[in-house]
C-alpha cells in the first residue's frame, strides 16, 4: 500500500491535535481527538487499511514516511514494513486500548450562528493574537451599519486588554438573543484551507470545515448566551 500525499496531509495536521493515532476503525475515515477532549477532528481517506492499529507517537511514524522518496508500507498483524525496496523500517504498532482515540460520531445540535473565515482572515486573527498576547476569540452580534459578526481578539479576563476586531460580512444568524462565544485560538488547528466554515451552537460547541476535514471545537466556558 501507498499512502497518498492527501492522506499524508491529514495525518500531518493530525499530529498537532494528538500524537496518538487509531487506524482501521472505520472504512475510509480517520478521526483524531485531543488528550483534553475539546477538539476532534474526522477525514475521509481513500486508502482501505487491512486491520485496526495504532500510532503512539504520529509524528514519529511520519518522521519514518519522510525517510523515503516513495515508501510502500505491508502490514502485518503487530507492525508495518515501509520500504522502498532498498531500505526498510520495521514499526510496531501500539495496542489502541491504550491510547486516547475516539469513533463516536457528533451530531450537532442546532446551530444559531454560522459564518466563514477566508485563510486571510484567519491569518489576521492568529497574527493579532500573537502581537496582543491574547489567545481568545469573542464572536458577536454587530448590529451597528447592517448584520455582521464582529470577531475579536482579547482576554476576557482582563477588561483593559488590548483588542482586535474583525467585522465578517459572510455570516448567518438565526437569533435574537445576545451572544458572546469565546474559542481559544490555540484550539484553532486546522489544515489549511481557502476557507473555515463555522457553526457555532449554543450548547457551546462548534463545528468548523476546512476543506475535506471537519473539526468539532468547544467553546470556552466564559462564553455567553442570551445574557
Amino acid at each position: 500500500m501507498k499512502l497518498s500525499n492527501e492522506t499524508r496531509d491529514i495525518l500531518t495536521n493530525f499530529s498537532k491535535i494528538n500524537d496518538n493515532l487509531v487506524v482501521g476503525s472505520e472504512t475510509g475515515v480517520v478521526r483524531t481527538v485531543a488528550t483534553s477532549r475539546n477538539i476532534m477532528a474526522k477525514a475521509s481517506v481513500t486508502e482501505d487499511f487491512p486491520f485496526k492499529f495504532g500510532i503512539y507517537d504520529l509524528n514519529e511514524f511520519l518522521s519514518c514516511l519522510n525517510m523515503f522518496d516513495d515508501p510502500t508500507l505491508a502490514f502485518e498483524e503487530k507492525f508495518v514494513k515501509i520500504t522502498d525496496g532498498v531500505q526498510a523500517i520495521k514499526y510496531w504498532f501500539a495496542d489502541p486500548e491504550n491510547l486516547t482515540t475516539s469513533n463516536k460520531e457528533i451530531k450537532m445540535p442546532v446551530c444559531e450562528v454560522k459564518f466563514t473565515l477566508t485563510d486571510d482572515q484567519l491569518a489576521k486573527i492568529r497574527k493579532a493574537s500573537s502581537a496582543l498576547k491574547a489567545d481568545q476569540l469573542v464572536i458577536k452580534h454587530n448590529r451597528e451599519g447592517g448584520i455582521f459578526i464582529k470577531a475579536v481578539v482579547t482576554d476576557v479576563e482582563n477588561p483593559s486588554s488590548n483588542q482586535y476586531s474583525l467585522n465578517i460580512a459572510n455570516c448567518n444568524i438565526d437569533t435574537e438573543e445576545n451572544f458572546e462565544f469565546v474559542f481559544n485560538i490555540n484550539n484553532f488547528k486546522f489544515n489549511q484551507a481557502d476557507e473555515y466554515a463555522f457553526e457555532v451552537s449554543s450548547k457551546m460547541i462548534s463545528s468548523v470545515t476546512a476543506g475535506d476535514i471537519q473539526y468539532w471545537v468547544a467553546l470556552d466556558k466564559s462564553s455567553k448566551y442570551g445574557v
